[in-house]
């Protein structure tokens, strides 16, 4: 009997680490099948890295969406009535990890690029995930994030807009594990996606950000309160930390 030959899939996110990952995989297997999760309030210019990634490694992405929700994250949020809770945020839950527990078959070699430092997030998915094959390349290598930036530079390949404007992960546009300091960063860059979700927490009753006096919707923030780089959310992928945002 033949035995089967397992996929190596790459979870591209469309960023600097995941990229990186995706490069690493090839060079130790010689094959990679690159797959991205689409959810569209991420930047557009994501879909500008993809190309250039591909023209720079010869790696083709292939890109899979929720068609339920049509790929955003307002459609889960008013679907399942809540924006987030203890436990993490829905969008991560429908847009991602269930995407790939779709699109994964039990013999794949599965790529996830968790950096060196990243041992606590690369625990919780092997004990939320079992079943998975998973492949920790960058931090078996001993990458780091600073590493991968340095990695994808070297390609020739400009760092997706997100970084570009100081974002330390390019997650959605507005991501709702942030804190005060990260959403205040928003309201300047992004002032229609911020309103947009002020719209949404005032619809659903729910403030992303509390304090020790309760919810503190973003319509009422104080443009000074919180600091970005304390703030800033963590990697959008298929383990969703949920970080308190009590200042």
């Amino acid at each position: 009997m033949n035995e089967i030959t397992p996929r190596v899939v790459s979870w591209f996110s469309c960023g600097n680490a995941s990229a990186t990952a995706t490069v690493k995989a090839l060079e130790k297997y010689g094959y990679v099948q690159a797959v991205y999760c689409r959810v569209i309030e991420e930047h557009e210019d994501n879909l500008r890295f993809i190309v250039d990634f591909t023209k720079a490694t010869g790696i083709p992405i292939e890109i899979i969406t929720n068609e339920k929700h049509g790929g955003s994250i307002y459609s889960v949020f008013e679907a399942r009535k809540f924006i987030k809770n203890q436990y993490g945020a829905p969008c991560t839950m429908e847009l991602k990890r269930d995407m790939r527990k779709q699109y994964q078959l039990p013999t794949d070699i599965q790529i996830l690029g968790f950096t060196s430092e990243e041992g606590d997030r690369i625990d919780s998915f092997i004990d939320a995930n079992n079943e998975v094959n998973a492949d920790f390349i960058l931090s078996d290598l001993g990458i780091n994030k600073e590493a991968c930036h340095q990695f994808i530079a070297d390609l020739g390949i400009p760092m997706p807009v997100m970084y570009q404007l100081g974002y330390q992960n390019n997650n959605c546009i507005g991501c709702v594990k942030g804190g005060m300091g990260y959403f205040n960063k928003i309201r300047k860059d992004f002032p229609v996606q911020f309103n947009k979700l002020a719209v949404l927490e005032r619809k659903l009753g729910f403030a992303i950000n509390k304090d020790k006096n309760g919810m503190v919707f973003l319509d009422q923030l104080d443009p000074n309160r919180g600091n970005y780089k304390d703030d800033a959310p963590a990697v959008c992928g298929f383990v969703c930390e949920h970080t308190p945002t009590i200042l």
